[in-house]
């Protein structure tokens, strides 16, 4: 392979995304700060998230154990 072929491959490598596990602990932070009114982006902050896993969490977790839409 050629350089630039090298570090094509090496800035997708980068980029690559990892999923990490919502703990339990996380489970209730999240519902504990979203019930006191926090927004999602501020409580994606809090937790090293992104606003849009975090939203996704909360209405996950709502369908699941509240039996929410």
């Amino acid at each position: 392979m050629n350089n630039s072929a090298n570090q094509s491959i090496e800035l997708h490598e980068e980029k690559k995304r990892t999923y990490r596990h919502w703990t339990t602990l996380e489970d209730r932070k999240l519902l504990e700060l979203r019930q006191s009114g926090m927004r999602f982006r501020h409580i994606a902050e809090q937790l090293s998230r992104t606003p849009i896993s975090v939203e996704k969490r909360y209405r996950k977790i709502c369908q699941t154990y509240i039996g929410g839409s």
